[in-house]
C-alpha cells in the first residue's frame, strides 16, 4: 500500500510506551518470520501473526478482531507504513517476532529489497496499531499485469474475485496480492479504488472506548490509506488474454451482510453465501424441452404471478426436477441459477446442524431472506439438490431430526403462498428441487401446492446422446470429422444405449487421456507407459487431438451408469462363430433387432413388435451361444439373468428383484433381457411350481405383471432359452409375453460341416483328416457334441506325443468312440410335437 511518508520516530521509545502517552501510541520492534502455512485464502492473506501479549499491548481487540485489529508496519524511520491485519497466535510462541504471509512481505521488499524473510531472519520492523481512518470501496480496479487469466474464463473468475475480495476486505491502491484459481496462484495488484459513502448502518472506522483526543493524536497522516470491499462494491478486473474483459456479472446471491454500527450494537447475522458455479444453457445438450418447461413455469410464478391471483389462482411454488444420477439435474439448476436473474439461495449438507432445532433454525431463515427484497430485486429461487436427503419417506425408520426438518420444509413452502402480493416490497419465492429418488420423498411433499410440477430428466434417446457429444467435442481438435453428417459421431451416439450424460463426458475424458498417452509414447519405446516416473515424462503444451480409435476404445471400456451393476461382461460373439442354424439367425433378427432398431416402421404400418421370445431345444444346440451373438450383433444393452438368482429366501426379496431387474431394463432401453433356464422361475403353478423352494411362484407373478401388466414394457424385448419347455407355466407363453417360440434343433450335415469348420480353423490338422467323413459319422450329434469330439482329439494326439505337429484322423476314430451324443431320436420327437395353443412355434 502506498500513502504519504509519516514522522520519523525516536527508536528507544518503540519498546515500551512514552510517559504519559496513550496505549494507542506503543509501537513494537519484532523480528521476520515466514508464517507456518503458505496458503493465500482470502482471509489470510494480508494477516500477520503476533504474540498474545504483543497483540494485547497494542491494544487489538480480542473479542471482535475483524474490526479493530489493522497494524502498521515500517521498516525504518523514513519508510511509509504497510497495513495489515493482524492475528493473535498461540501462547508458544516467540513473542518477539512476527510471522508475515507472501502478500505483505511484497509489499515490503517494495520498501526494503533487502529484508529478510527467512526462517533465520535477523531483519526486525516496527508494528504499531493504525488508526486512520477506513474508507468504503465503490468501485475498484484490479490488474491481472502477469496476464494469467484467459478470457474464457471471466465470467466465472471476476464472480470468484469478487468473493475472495470480500474475505481479503481491507484493500489500498499498489496492493499486491495473490490468489488461487483452478489450482494456479494469481497474481493480482490493486490500480485504482473509487471510494462511496458509506451505508448508514456501516461501523465506524475505530471501534472501542479510545478517547477522540487520543484517537487524533494517533493519526499520522489524514488522507484515508485503508479501504472495504463488501457484497455492494463492484471490481473492474482488466488483464485477460484474449481480449477486454466484459463487464463484472454481480453475484446473484444474498443479502449484504449487515456491519455493527457506530455504537458497537451487533446486528443479525446474514446466512452463509452460497452460490452454483456459472453454468450456461448453451452447455446442456438433449434437455431442451424439460429447460423449456423450467424457464416457463419459473416465469410464471416470479414474473406473471398477478395474472394469476386476479384469476384466484395460485401460480406454481415448487418444481421437482427427478431422474437417475448424472443425466442433467444439477446443470439445469445451475443455468437456472445463472441466467434468471433472481436472487439465489442453496439448502444443502452444511445446515445441518448438530444440536437440536439448529436445522430447522438454519432452513427457517433461508426461507424468511428469500422472502425479501435483496439488492434491488423481489424474486428469489431456492435450490435444493438431492431433497430426498433433507424430506425422507415419514414412518417406519425414520428419525425424529427427519421428521422436524420435513415439517418444517412443509410448513415454510405453504407459507410461501401468504406473501402479501400488493405490498410492493414483498418478494415472490419458488423452489426447484431435484433427486434421483423421488419416491424416497415424503409424500406431503409431492402434492398441488408445494410441488406443482414434477419434470423428468431422463436417460437420453439418441437424439439427445448426439447433442451431448457434439458439444462435448465443440472445442477439441480431432483427427475425424465432427460433424453429424461426418458418421462417427452419430454412429456413437446410436450405440450408447444407456448412456447419461456424465458417461459420455467419462467418454471424452477417456479418450483425451489415451490421446495424451500416445502423444508421450515414443515409436521406439517398449514400456507400455512412457517414464514411469513423472520427471521422466517431458511435458508438453499441444492440445489435444482425438482419433476415433480413442472414442471407440472409450466407449467399450465405459458401463452405462443406467444398468451398471446388472450388465454382465458377455465375451464378443458373432454369427460368424455359430455354424449353421440360418433359419434359426434370420427369425431371430426378424423377431428381435427389428423391433428394437426399426420401431418407427412398426409404427408407420400400425404393427405391434413381439415382446419376448423362447428359444427351447435339447442341450447343447447353441441356444445360449446365438443369444450372446444376439447381443453382439445388435449392439444393444444386454442383460443376462441366470434364473436362480433372483429367488431369495427373505419373503418379497425375489418380487423386488425383478421389479428392479424391469425398472432397470426400461431405463437402459432398447436393450434386450435374457433368461437363460427359464423354467427355474417359470414353473407351472399347477403342477410343479410348489415345489420349487416356496417362492417361485412370486417370483412368477412378479414376472408376468412385468412382462404384460399395467406398466409398459417399452423398447425392452424378452429372451428366454429352456431345454424343459414342458414344465413352462403356460400363462408365461401366451400372446403379449413370450409369444415367439423358436426351436433350436440338432444341427443337420451341412449345418455339422460349418461347425467343424469353424472349429478346424483353430486346430493343427494332418491331411488325413476328412471333415465331410466326420461330419456324416456324427448324425444327431449336438454342437456341443462336436467341440467334444475335437477337444478329445486334441487329448489323444497329446497323450500319443506332446511332440506331436498335428491331429490325425486315428485321434478322432478314438474320440468318436468316446463321445456319444445325449440327444435321441425319442427326445427329438418329443421336442418336435411339443406346442402350446395362441403361440406362433417356428
Amino acid at each position: 500500500m502506498s500513502g504519504p511518508k509519516t514522522p520519523s520516530r525516536n527508536p528507544t521509545n518503540l519498546n515500551s510506551p512514552s510517559k504519559g502517552a496513550s496505549p494507542t501510541h506503543v509501537s513494537q520492534l519484532l523480528t521476520i518470520r515466514p508464517p507456518n502455512s503458505q496458503a493465500i485464502a482470502g482471509k489470510t492473506v494480508r494477516r500477520v501473526t503476533l504474540h498474545p501479549s504483543i497483540y494485547n499491548l497494542l491494544s487489538l481487540s480480542v473479542a471482535s478482531p475483524q474490526h479493530n485489529n489493522l497494524v502498521e508496519l515500517k521498516v525504518d524511520d523514513s519508510s511509509v507504513p504497510t497495513i495489515a491485519v493482524a492475528w493473535s497466535g498461540s501462547q508458544g510462541g516467540d513473542p518477539k517476532c512476527i510471522q508475515i504471509p507472501f502478500a505483505v512481505a511484497e509489499d515490503l521488499k517494495e520498501l526494503a529489497p533487502n529484508l529478510d524473510f527467512s526462517e533465520k531472519s535477523k531483519s526486525r520492523i516496527e508494528v504499531k496499531k493504525y488508526l486512520g481512518s477506513i474508507g468504503y470501496i465503490s468501485t475498484i480496479e484490479v490488474e491481472d499485469y502477469l496476464q494469467q487469466v484467459r478470457s474464457s474464463d471471466s465470467e466465472g473468475w471476476k464472480y470468484y474475485l469478487e468473493h475472495y475480495l470480500i474475505d481479503v476486505r481491507y484493500l489500498g491502491e499498489g496492493m499486491i496480492f495473490s490468489c488461487d484459481y483452478k489450482g494456479s496462484s494469481i497474481s493480482l495488484r490493486v490500480s485504482s479504488i473509487s471510494p462511496g459513502e458509506k451505508p448508514a448502518n456501516a461501523h465506524s472506522a475505530v471501534i472501542g472506548d479510545i478517547s477522540l483526543a487520543a484517537r487524533l493524536s494517533g493519526l499520522t497522516f489524514q488522507e484515508t490509506r485503508v479501504y472495504e470491499f463488501d457484497k455492494a462494491s463492484t471490481v473492474i478486473f482488466q488483464g485477460l488474454k484474449g481480449g477486454p474483459a466484459p463487464s463484472t456479472p454481480k453475484p446473484k446471491q444474498v443479502p449484504i451482510t449487515p456491519r455493527k454500527s457506530a455504537s458497537g450494537a451487533a446486528s443479525k447475522p446474514a446466512i452463509e453465501s452460497k452460490s452454483f458455479p456459472v453454468t450456461s444453457s448453451s452447455a446442456i445438450g438433449g434437455l431442451n424441452r424439460q429447460l423449456e418447461i423450467l424457464r416457463t413455469h419459473i416465469a410464471s410464478s416470479l414474473l406473471h404471478f398477478r395474472r394469476f391471483t386476479r384469476s384466484n389462482l395460485t401460480p406454481p411454488l415448487g418444481i421437482l426436477l427427478y431422474g437417475p444420477p448424472g443425466t442433467g439435474k444439477t446443470m439445469l439448476m445451475r443455468s437456472i441459477a445463472t441466467e434468471a436473474g433472481a436472487n439465489n439461495y442453496i439448502i444443502d449438507s452444511s445446515l445441518i446442524g448438530k444440536f437440536l432445532g439448529e436445522s430447522e433454525a438454519s432452513i427457517r431463515k433461508v426461507f424468511s431472506e428469500a422472502k425479501k427484497p435483496t439488492n434491488g430485486k423481489n424474486r428469489s429461487i431456492i435450490f435444493i439438490d438431492e431433497i430426498d436427503a433433507f424430506a425422507p419417506k415419514r414412518g417406519g425408520t425414520d428419525t425424529t431430526s427427519d421428521s422436524r426438518l420435513v415439517t418444517t420444509l412443509l410448513t415454510e413452502m405453504d407459507a410461501l403462498a401468504a406473501v402479501d402480493e400488493d405490498n410492493g416490497e414483498s418478494s415472490r419465492v419458488i423452489v426447484v428441487a431435484a433427486t434421483n429418488r423421488p419416491n424416497g420423498i415424503d409424500s406431503a411433499l409431492r402434492r398441488p401446492g408445494r410441488f406443482d410440477l414434477e419434470i423428468e430428466i431422463p436417460i437420453p434417446d439418441a437424439k439427445a446422446r448426439l447433442e451431448i457429444l457434439k458439444l462435448l467435442l465443440q472445442d477439441v481438435e480431432t483427427e475425424f470429422d465432427k460433424s453429424p453428417e461426418g458418421g462417427h459421431i452419430t454412429s456413437w451416439a446410436n450405440r450408447a444405449h444407456g448412456f447419461v450424460g456424465a458417461d459420455l463426458e467419462t467418454v471424452v475424458k477417456k479418450a483425451a487421456t489415451r490421446s495424451v498417452h500416445r502423444s508421450l509414447r515414443k515409436p521406439d519405446e517398449k514400456s507400455s507407459f512412457p517414464g514411469f516416473f513423472l520427471d521422466q515424462v517431458d511435458t508438453v503444451d499441444d492440445g489435444l487431438s482425438l482419433s476415433a480409435d480413442d472414442i471407440e476404445t472409450a466407449l467399450k471400456d465405459t458401463k452405462p451408469s443406467a444398468i451398471k451393476d446388472i450388465v454382465l461382461e458377455l465375451p464378443e460373439t458373432r454369427w460368424t462363430d455359430i455354424g449353421g442354424q440360418k433359419d434359426v439367425k434370420q427369425k431371430l433378427k426378424e423377431a428381435v433387432e427389428w423391433p428394437l432398431r426399426h420401431p418407427e416402421v412398426f409404427h408407420r404400418l400400425g404393427g405391434q413388435p413381439r415382446k419376448g421370445l423362447l428359444l427351447y431345444g435339447p442341450p447343447g444346440c447353441s441356444k445360449t451361444l446365438t443369444a450372446k451373438a444376439l447381443a453382439t450383433e445388435a449392439g444393444l444393452n444386454f442383460i443376462a439373468v441366470k434364473g436362480p438368482e433372483l429367488l431369495n429366501k427373505y419373503v418379497g426379496e425375489s418380487e423386488r428383484a425383478v421389479r428392479e431387474l424391469f425398472r432397470k431394463a426400461r431405463a437402459a432401453s432398447p436393450s434386450i433381457v435374457f433368461f437363460d433356464e427359464v423354467d427355474a422361475l417359470g414353473l407351472n403353478r399347477e403342477d410343479g411350481g410348489h415345489n420349487s423352494g416356496g417362492n417361485s411362484t412370486g417370483v412368477l407373478t412378479a414376472l408376468l405383471n412385468e412382462m404384460d401388466g399395467i406398466e409398459e414394457l417399452g423398447n425392452v424385448m424378452i429372451l428366454a432359452a429352456t431345454n424343459k419347455p414342458e414344465v413352462i407355466d403356460p400363462a408365461l407363453l401366451r400372446p403379449g409375453r413370450l409369444d415367439y417360440i423358436l426351436y433350436v434343433g440338432p444341427p443337420d450335415h451341412e449345418s455339422r460341416t460349418e461347425i467343424l469348420n469353424i472349429k478346424f480353423a483353430k486346430m493343427k490338422l494332418d491331411e488325413d483328416v476328412d471333415i465331410q467323413v466326420l461330419a456324416s459319422r456324427t448324425e444327431g450329434y449336438s454342437g456341443a457334441d462336436l467341440i467334444k469330439i475335437c477337444d478329445e482329439a486334441v487329448l489323444g494326439a497329446m497323450r500319443e506325443d506332446l511332440e506331436i505337429e498335428s491331429v490325425k484322423w486315428r485321434h478322432f476314430e478314438k474320440a468318436l468312440k468316446g463321445v456319444k451324443s445325449v440327444i435321441t431320436a425319442e427326445m427329438v420327437r418329443r421336442y418336435k410335437t411339443w406346442n402350446v395353443g395362441g403361440v406362433k412355434r417356428v
